[in-house]
Order: C-alpha cells, then structure tokens, then sequence
C-alpha cells in the first residue's frame, strides 16, 4: 500500500486532512495512528513526513507518544492493521494476561495471587476512595519503604582472638 492511499484511507475515516496544520487532539492522535503504520510498512521518516507536510522531528515524536493515542484512534489502527493484514502490533492485546503472566514470571504465584486478590478488591471501589486511598495510604507507605535502608548484618565469628590478656577472674 503506497502512503497515499493509506493517506486517502486516514482522511475518509476521520473526515478530515491529516495534513491540516491543527493540534487537536483527534488531528493530533489521527496522525500518531497514521505514522506508526506508516513506519511499519518501511517508510522512512522523511516520506512519512512529507506525505502528511511534517519535517521528520514531529515524525519521530509521534511515533514515540503513540501510546498516549485514545482507544477510538487505536481501535482504528487494529482495523486497519486486520483489513490490510500488515505485520505490525496490535494496540489493544489482551494486556491482562500479558501483565499476570509477566507477573507470575517474575515474582512467583504467591505474589501473583495477592496482586490478583488486592485488584478484585479494588475493583469495586468508586474513583473518590481509589483516589483516598492512593494519596492517604499507599504513597506514604510506598515512600516509607523506600526510605527505610536495611538492617546490617552482623557477621557472625566463631571465636573472638583476643591481643591482650583479661583481668577479670571469671574470664580467666
């Protein structure tokens, strides 16, 4: 597919030009989603850029925020990625899995299960007491356990050599 009719595709689903100089965010998004396909298709910066009037440093920026992208914006993108069939990731991968099986990789099933028990609870919660309870309880302790060093350990001898003699009669 050439970039202009992956342009001419951008511009019939958004119903604008992707080379409008506006910062709006549904532009600003539209573009992210159309460069990271762009890139992935294996054109260079400087083409991506001029297809959509952009010098290659605003190209490399958008290319970096795309996750920063909406769901509408990545939605579209996984569309448009299934209907061409490109070789390129998809946004919206079932990242709950991904996330427990990394966590089960790296910290064990205990802790994995504990995660897993603390994310059930706080599920349930509305927005005010998530909030509350970030800001009153887990910043402060989460503070409070990286300011704590640890505890120095003593290393332990099995006989003490002594460089002068003792006095005390209960020692001798």
């Amino acid at each position: 597919m050439t970039l202009q009719k992956l342009k001419e595709k951008f511009d019939s689903i958004y119903g604008f030009d992707l080379a409008d100089r506006s910062r709006k965010r549904e532009m600003v998004d539209a573009r992210r989603v159309y460069c990271k396909i762009a890139f992935s298709l294996k054109y260079n910066l400087r083409q991506i850029g001029e297809s959509i009037d952009r010098k290659h440093c605003n190209i490399i920026h958008l290319l970096d925020t795309v996750d920063q992208a909406t769901g509408f914006h990545k939605n579209v993108h996984d569309s448009i990625v299934k209907e061409y069939g490109f070789l390129t990731n998809v946004f919206n991968i079932d990242k709950a899995k991904a996330f427990e099986a990394k966590l089960l990789k790296e910290r064990g099933e205990r802790t994995a299960r504990l995660i897993k028990e603390i994310n059930n609870t706080l599920i349930n919660w509305d927005v005010d007491s998530l909030n509350n309870f970030l800001q009153t309880r887990v910043k402060p302790y989460n503070k409070l356990i990286e300011t704590t060093k640890p505890q120095k350990k003593v290393e332990e001898v099995k006989g003490a050599k002594l460089n002068r003699p003792v006095k005390n009669p209960v020692l001798c």
